[in-house]
């Protein structure tokens, strides 16, 4: 926490050239599953630039998010993410 403001802190990685970041050189999807819940995350090319797709067959749903969504997503308490599981998902 920010002494002065009593805010969390954010730990911000040194910026460096796009070249330094890692690059993956499987261009297809990527399948997380467990016992669960299972999603299928790719990256994809629209009008409006990269977004990152996320479909859960189980469901039928899907989301695509762009980088400030997921920049957002990533500093958000553990607290916010266990309220969101803790929530019934819609029918």
């Amino acid at each position: 926490m920010d002494e002065i403001t009593q805010q969390p802190g954010i730990d911000r990685p040194p910026l460096g050239d796009v070249a330094d970041y890692p690059r993956d050189s499987n261009d297809g999807p990527i399948v997380i599953a467990n016992e669960f819940a299972d999603v299928v995350v790719r990256k994809v090319e629209t009008r409006n630039g990269m977004r990152l797709d996320i479909w859960s067959p189980r469901r039928g749903t899907r989301i695509r998010l762009d980088a400030v969504a997921l920049d957002c997503l990533s500093f958000q308490e553990p607290e916010l993410i266990s309220e969101l599981l803790s929530r019934r998902p819609a029918p």
